[in-house]
């Protein structure tokens, strides 16, 4: 139905205020992407750098939102048929990414001319973006927890997270058809000497999520749709 006072509305939730948040610190994957990572989480009772959190992600007019369920953060905006996602999330120092193109949805990714084209081990072009930066990762624990338990059996292996580099992909694009592969690798890199100072600025992760999600109000980065759905799994 249209009419004057539907088109003033939706021209009201265009104009909603947004409020300041510290930009994302998060790493996304998308269908085919990789991460090579160093966990700066241990694994270890008590490590602020690994936690769970829960989060909604929902609409409000024609923005996306997330927010954390916490019993001090207002939830009276989350949609009734909403339910807060179970997720576990930690710090890493993300070395690279490895893509398999450089668009999305028949968008061209920003900041994707920077990505380097390399040949693949079959062959096939792939694109490897430099990270070089601490960042969160943050998976849903997966149907029987198969996400979590792959961290955990990198853990017991290596008897701690951070001795090693990770590899993390994702295949798949819709919620019923993507997985989560978490592996130990070989791979020799380590965090540079010249960041680890900065291991200990790092915010707990619940303070971070707690900042970052921990009101209603959408931004204009908070993620699409498309970014939404790499939070269910």
């Amino acid at each position: 139905m249209g009419g004057i006072a539907k088109i003033n509305k939706g021209r009201e939730d265009l104009r909603q205020p947004q409020v300041e948040r510290p930009s994302t610190r998060e790493v996304w994957m998308k269908d085919g992407d990789q991460i090579f990572a160093t966990a700066i989480a241990t694994g270890a009772e008590n490590d602020p750098n690994l936690d769970d959190v829960y989060l909604y992600t929902f609409r409000i007019g024609n923005n996306w939102t997330n927010l954390i369920k916490d019993p001090s953060v207002d939830a009276s905006s989350v949609p009734e048929d909403t339910y807060a996602s179970h997720k576990f999330a930690f710090w890493a120092y993300v070395h690279n990414i490895i893509h398999t193109r450089k668009d999305s949805n028949g968008r061209i990714i920003p900041g994707s001319e920077d990505w380097v084209e390399i040949e693949g081990p079959s062959g096939k072009k792939i694109f490897r973006e430099d990270v070089n930066d601490f960042k969160v990762v943050s998976l849903g624990f997966g149907r029987g927890d198969a996400n979590w338990n792959q961290l955990v059996d990198v853990y017991n292996d290596w008897g701690s997270l951070d001795k090693g580099v990770m590899r993390l992909k994702r295949t798949g694009t819709g919620m019923l058809d993507t997985s989560y592969q978490i592996v130990a690798t070989a791979k020799t890199e380590e965090v540079p000497a010249d960041k680890k100072v900065e291991i200990a600025e790092l915010p707990k992760i619940k303070d971070y999520y707690m900042e970052r999600y921990g009101n209603s109000i959408p931004t204009s980065d908070a993620p699409t749709a498309n970014d939404a759905e790499t939070t269910l799994f």
